[in-house]
């Protein structure tokens, strides 16, 4: 399995450098790239991962009534029907690939002409965390991606109903809603620098140790104050806030905002994507006193990562030197990822 999604971005690597001269035909490979994911997502062995087998507890015991609170109903209805026609949990396993990766290179293709880039950042960043660990919150995740052009274009009624269609599939989603509030205005250099200002406000309200533990918010408020009680008893360790891949994502946010100007004429849902990744940035430090809810949080705004490091390309020339360093962090970020979830001692 490994090798093969090293083959998979490897291709994806080669492909991003020819894409331009590849035509109509890229599209073609692009979608054979997808179902070649969608497949080794689907028939992955059970360990290969953490969670794959709470997956297949639930897949079992979909009717069990202490899952009713922690696992979605669309989870569960779908397990229902898919364990009385094949009895394997990897059917389910099919069912939210199929859903979370092909919405995903859809919502790529919109927001970026760099397919192949953005497929190269995908699989370092995200698609391990998301097809392999967390499905429920990979299709969830997707489906925010497809929120970007209608909150860009101001349909914010369409943006909402698709933010309900993902809260169907997990309830973190739910934070997607305050999203509703942005706008895909220019950013002029004030606003660049107040944006900019999110990273040292995280870090303050870290050191001052801000709890948003006990929120009188129905389900919300309750899931806090388990994560608390959860971190209390020392079942989460620590989050290192000034761990190196952090610092890298915080300086690429800071050096996108700083060459806005350049890459806005090539990307023209720059400015949410921007604004979205700053509170990425933010709610990973200023909730790090609850980790579960800080990752949560900081991945579900943060999948815009995925498109937003593709537009590094038109910052640096020449552009094989450009396509490089992209290919460079999806690569660099696959290998943590497959090193982190253990893979390779799985396999």
């Amino acid at each position: 399995m490994i090798i093969a999604l090293i083959i998979v971005i490897l291709f994806a690597c080669i492909f991003a450098f020819l894409e331009e001269d590849m035509g109509k035909s890229k599209w073609p490979i692009y979608i054979g790239m997808g179902v070649l994911l969608i497949i080794l997502t689907a028939i992955r062995p059970l360990g290969m991962d953490n969670d794959a087998e709470n997956y297949e507890q639930y897949f079992m015991h979909y009717d069990d009534p202490l899952y009713e609170t922690v696992v979605e109903f669309s989870y569960r209805w779908a397990a229902r029907w898919l364990y009385m026609w094949f009895g394997d949990v990897h059917s389910i396993f099919l069912l939210y690939a199929l859903i979370g990766i092909s919405i995903k290179f859809a919502a790529f293709r919109q927001l970026t002409p760099l397919v192949f880039l953005a497929v190269v950042v995908y699989m370092g960043n995200y698609f391990i965390l998301h097809e392999f660990t967390q499905i429920r919150a990979g299709v969830a995740s997707s489906i925010m991606l497809l929120t970007i052009k209608p909150l860009g274009d101001g349909r914010r009624w369409k943006a909402f109903g698709l933010m309900l269609a993902a809260i169907f599939f997990h309830y973190s989603s739910l934070l997607m809603l305050p999203l509703l509030l942005l706008t895909n205005n220019e950013m002029n250099t004030k606003q660049r620098c107040l944006w900019a200002l999110l990273v040292p406000a995280g870090y303050l309200a870290c050191f001052m140790q801000v709890s948003i533990a006990y929120l009188p918010i129905p389900y919300i408020g309750d899931k806090m104050e388990m994560y608390q009680d959860l971190k209390d008893q020392g079942f989460f360790d620590e989050i290192n806030v000034f761990n190196l891949v952090f610092l890298v994502n915080i300086a690429i946010y800071l050096y996108l905002l700083y060459m806005y100007d350049i890459i806005k004429e090539h990307s023209p849902y720059l400015s949410i994507m921007l604004k979205m990744m700053g509170l990425s940035v933010f709610c990973f430090v200023a909730l790090s006193s609850l980790p579960v809810l800080a990752f949560r949080v900081s991945e579900l705004y943060g999948i815009v990562e995925i498109v937003l490091f593709t537009n590094i390309y038109y910052t640096i020339r020449p552009a094989w030197l450009s396509k490089s360093v992209v290919m460079a962090i999806g690569v660099v970020l696959f290998c943590i990822n497959v090193f982190y979830n253990e893979i390779l001692q799985i396999m």
